[in-house]
């Protein structure tokens, strides 16, 4: 009997200490109206990039998060893959401003000259989104740093955090500019 009771208690401790440390994973935090129609125009273009996008808002809103890297990276990817997707290279190249960029031994078109096609055939203002695709890649490559030399302290976390959380309104307002209606 003593057995018994004692196997009890312990389950029952077991049950208290799970509830106590079993983070609750939250879902994708609520969208504004603005992003949510980005998000929606994306998925009638890509559905993967859009469900790669949503991972990163998904990943965004993880608490129990060390790192937000992952996050920071794939919105990234998700902006390149979009604009590359909406401006061929060899659309880019038959524009009069093309210059391109040595990649070994090719000449390919800069991410900016595949954003100002893109904005450009979607009718929008180019001037509007000059330098914001080095713009985030500095944003990424500072939360890289800032991860690797700070390791994963809560009060880092919440700095990078901030810092992804910007970038993807820039990756926002990228996609806003070159994604059709």
């Amino acid at each position: 009997m003593d057995l018994l009771r004692r196997l009890g208690e312990f389950q029952m401790r077991v049950r208290q200490y799970r509830r106590k440390v079993d983070p609750v994973v939250p879902a994708r935090g609520p969208l504004s109206g603005r992003d949510a129609e980005i998000l929606e125009r994306l998925r009638r273009h890509s559905p993967a990039l859009a469900d790669s996008l949503e991972q990163s808002l998904r990943d965004l809103n993880d608490h129990t998060r060390l790192s937000y890297i992952g996050p920071a990276g794939e919105a990234r990817e998700v902006m390149r893959a979009a604009v590359q997707m909406l401006a061929p290279e060899d659309e880019v190249r038959k524009q009069a401003w093309y210059v391109g960029i040595e990649q070994g031994s090719k000449r390919n078109p800069s991410q900016a000259e595949r954003i100002r096609y893109a904005v450009q055939r979607r009718g929008g203002n180019k001037d509007q989104v000059k330098g914001v695709d080095e713009l985030i890649d500095q944003l990424v490559g500072q939360i890289g740093r800032q991860t690797y030399s700070a390791g994963s302290s809560a009060l880092h976390a919440g700095t990078v955090k901030a810092k992804v959380r910007k970038l993807l309104g820039w990756v926002f307002a990228i996609l806003d500019e070159v994604l059709p209606e």
